[in-house]
C-alpha cells in the first residue's frame, strides 16, 4: 500500500465526510485519536457485515453467489472468521499477513499485522481458528511480516521465526519466536539496523513453511522501503539478522526473489551463474536487479509501461517466464477497471509487456501470488480473487470472496493480504476493516479448475447497496 496515495486520499474522504455531514445533520463520522501517528486515514464500519459474521456458528459455503447470506462469491467457502479484537485487544485495523506449516507437527497458522501489534492464529481446523498470542507493537496502519524456519540439528527440531516491519518510526525489525508454538509467541528481539520499511522479504525458502529450499543458496532477508535504502540481510544466524547490501539508486516497494541458472543467468553479471535476481516494483518502474553480490548488486532493466500509476508488487509464474504485476493507482488516476500486467521475463536484461487482464470491477488489486496455476489476488474492496493462470498470458478469472460486500470502488478498504500457500488448501485473507479480522477460506471442490480446461466465465454478483459508516482514523 502506498504510503503518498493514503495521505491524499484521506485528504479527499475527510472533505467528502465533512461535506455529508453538513447536508444531512448526523454525525456518520468519529475522530479517532491515537499518539505517535504520523498521518490521517479513514477506516470504513459495516455493522451488517461485523453481526453476520459475529453470529456465524460454523463454516458458510457459497450457495447461489452468496456466503452468509451476505458476502458476494463464487467458488470460494467460507470457513471462519477472526475480528480485529480477538486477534489482538485495541486493534483498530488490519494490514498484511503470511502463514507457514510447522514442519515438527503438520500445524498450520496464521501471522498477520494489526494496528497495534502482530497476531499469530492456528488454523490446523479452519472451521475453528484459535489466536494463540499477540506480540505489541507501535501503532501503524502498515505492517508486514514474512515467517523463516530452518532446522536446528542441535535441538533435533525446526525453529520457526517471524519478521516484522512498519512505517511507525523507530518499528525495527521484530524477530517474532515462534518455535514454542502452539503453545505461545514471544517477541526475541527487535534488530535497530533501520527504523521504518515498508515490507519483507525472506528469498530462497519455500513459501509454504518457511524453510531453505535452494541447496547451493542460503536464505536472504530482504527489507524493502527502508528508511536506509532497500537492504539485503544474512540469517545464517535468524536471532542476529547482519546488513550485507544496500541498492540506493531507486526507491524499492516490493519484491520478488529468486535464483536463475544457466541460459537464463546469461544476462547476470560473470560469473554469476546460479544468478539471484530481485524483481523490485519501485513506483515508477519495474526493476529487475541482479543481487548475486550483496555488496554490489548490479541493475539489469527498467521496464516502465503504458499508464504507469504505481508499480506495486508482482509474483512470478510456475513456468518462471512471466510476473504478474500489479499497479495500485492506475484505477484511481484514471477511468478504467483493475488491470494485471503481465511481463515477459524470459530475457532478463530486456522485459516487456506481454499481456494486459481487465478485471470487472475498478476494486484496486493490491498482492497476489502464484500456487501452480493459480494466481490468488487481494482485491481491497473486491476482497479475493482466483485466477486461472494455466497459460500466463492469459488468465482467466475462476472465483472470488468478496470480504468488503458494501462496495467494490477503487479505494484502500476491506482486503489487504491474501496467503495461499498453505499445504491444507486453507486460504487467508487480511481485512483492513469494514469487518476487520482474519477471514479464513477455502476453494469449494466442484469449482476446481483442471488444468487448461473449460470454465463458464464469472457471473458477479453486484455489491449490496451501500451501507458502510466511514470512520476518520487519526494516527
Amino acid at each position: 500500500m502506498c504510503r503518498l496515495l493514503f495521505s491524499i486520499l484521506a485528504l479527499t474522504v475527510l472533505c467528502s465526510v465533512a461535506a455529508a455531514d453538513e447536508k444531512s445533520g448526523s454525525p456518520i463520522r468519529t475522530k479517532h485519536e491515537e499518539p505517535g501517528g504520523a498521518y490521517t486515514g479513514d477506516l470504513a464500519y459495516d455493522s451488517a457485515a461485523v453481526a453476520r459474521l459475529a453470529a456465524l456458528t460454523g463454516p458458510a459455503p457459497c450457495v447461489n453467489g452468496r456466503a452468509a447470506d451476505l458476502f458476494a462469491c463464487e467458488g470460494v467457502d467460507l470457513e471462519s472468521f477472526v475480528s480485529l479484537t480477538d486477534l489482538r485487544p485495541g486493534a483498530s485495523s488490519g494490514s498484511n499477513l503470511w502463514g507457514f506449516v510447522d514442519l515438527d507437527d503438520q500445524r498450520e497458522y496464521a501471522v498477520m499485522g494489526v494496528s497495534n501489534g502482530t497476531a499469530v492464529v492456528e488454523v490446523t481446523d479452519p472451521a475453528h481458528p484459535r489466536v494463540v498470542g499477540s506480540v505489541p507493537g507501535p501503532l501503524s496502519v502498515w505492517r508486514e511480516v514474512k515467517v523463516y524456519q530452518p532446522w536446528n540439528a542441535a535441538a533435533g527440531r525446526h525453529d520457526a521465526y517471524a519478521y516484522v516491519v512498519s512505517e511507525a518510526r523507530t518499528a525495527g525489525l521484530q524477530i517474532l519466536d515462534l518455535s514454542n508454538l502452539p503453545a505461545s509467541v514471544s517477541l526475541l528481539d527487535t534488530y535497530r539496523g533501520f527504523d521504518t520499511a515498508h515490507t519483507v522479504f525472506v528469498a530462497n525458502v519455500d513459501p509454504a513453511s518457511g524453510t531453505p529450499n535452494v541447496a547451493d543458496r542460503p536464505p536472504v532477508l530482504y527489507i524493502e522501503g527502508s528508511d536506509q535504502a532497500f537492504l539485503s540481510l544474512d540469517i545464517s544466524d535468524p536471532r542476529a539478522p547482519r546488513i550485507t547490501g544496500h541498492l540506493y539508486n531507486s526507491y524499492v516497494h516490493d519484491i520478488w526473489a529468486g535464483v536463475f541458472r544457466g541460459s537464463r543467468a546469461t544476462a547476470c553479471a560473470v560469473p554469476h551463474d546460479p544468478c539471484e535476481v530481485v524483481v523490485d516494483w519501485g513506483a515508477d518502474a519495474v526493476r529487475i536487479v541482479d543481487f548475486t553480490s550483496k555488496p554490489n548488486p548490479v541493475m539489469l532493466a527498467v521496464l516502465q509501461y503504458p499508464e504507469l500509476g504505481y508499480a506495486h508488487s508482482g509474483w512470478i509464474s510456475r513456468n518462471g517466464n512471466y510476473v504478474f504485476s500489479f499497479d495500485e493507482l492506475d484505477e484511481v488516476h484514471g477511468t478504467e477497471n483493475s488491470r494485471i500486467r503481465v511481463i515477459d521475463i524470459s530475457d532478463l536484461a530486456h522485459p516487456s509487456l506481454a499481456a494486459v487482464w481487465t478485471s470487472s470491477t475498478r476494486a484496486i488489486e493490491h498482492n497476489g501470488y502464484v500456487v501452480g496455476d493459480k494466481l490468488y489476488v487481494s482485491f481491497y474492496e473486491h476482497g479475493m480473487a482466483v485466477l486461472d493462470v494455466t497459460t500466463p498470458t492469459a488468465p482467466r478469472e475462476t472465483g472470488f470472496f468478496d470480504t468488503f460486500p458494501a462496495d467494490e470502488d477503487a479505494a484502500f478498504h476491506g482486503a489487504w493480504g491474501v496467503y495461499p500457500f498453505l499445504p491444507s488448501g486453507t486460504l487467508l485473507v487480511s481485512s483492513i476493516d469494514g469487518a476487520g479480522g482474519l477471514f479464513v477460506l477455502r476453494e469449494s471442490v466442484a469449482s476446481a479448475v483442471p488444468p487448461g480446461g473449460p470454465r463458464a466465465p464469472v457471473v458477479r454478483v453486484p455489491p449490496r447497496s451501500r451501507a458502510t459508516r466511514r470512520v476518520s482514523v487519526s494516527r
